[in-house]
């Protein structure tokens, strides 16, 4: 049987004061130090509508993800991510691909 790709959705906002470029560069860190390394990893895309974010990681398994996340709340290059994020305001489902439509390779419009 085929495994099918498992995507974690990590929703989350930040504190009051922090500007998207300090938390890119800490999101940036934490995502080359420490999720690339991590078994069944990927990759991950950012995503934002008004003050919410979302984080999309794919994994080759929903226990790989899981085990990288509960992970990552102790591996140092993620503190300045963690201490950015609001408390209470954050949300992780685990989602499994079952469809795909459309080509990966986005065209410019004109």
């Amino acid at each position: 049987m085929k495994r099918k790709l498992i995507i974690e959705q990590y929703e989350f906002g930040t504190i009051e004061g922090i500007n998207d470029e300090v938390l890119l560069k800490a999101i940036n860190k934490a995502q080359s130090r420490f999720f690339t390394n991590q078994d069944g990893f990927l990759y991950a895309e950012i995503l934002k509508g008004g003050n919410k974010w979302i984080k999309l990681s794919y994994w080759n398994s929903q226990e790989e993800a899981v085990q990288a996340q509960k992970a990552f709340l102790d591996h140092s290059s993620c503190l300045p991510f963690v201490q950015m994020i609001s408390p209470g305001n954050t949300k992780i489902l685990y989602l499994e691909r079952i469809l795909r439509y459309g080509n990966i390779a986005f065209r410019e419009r004109r």
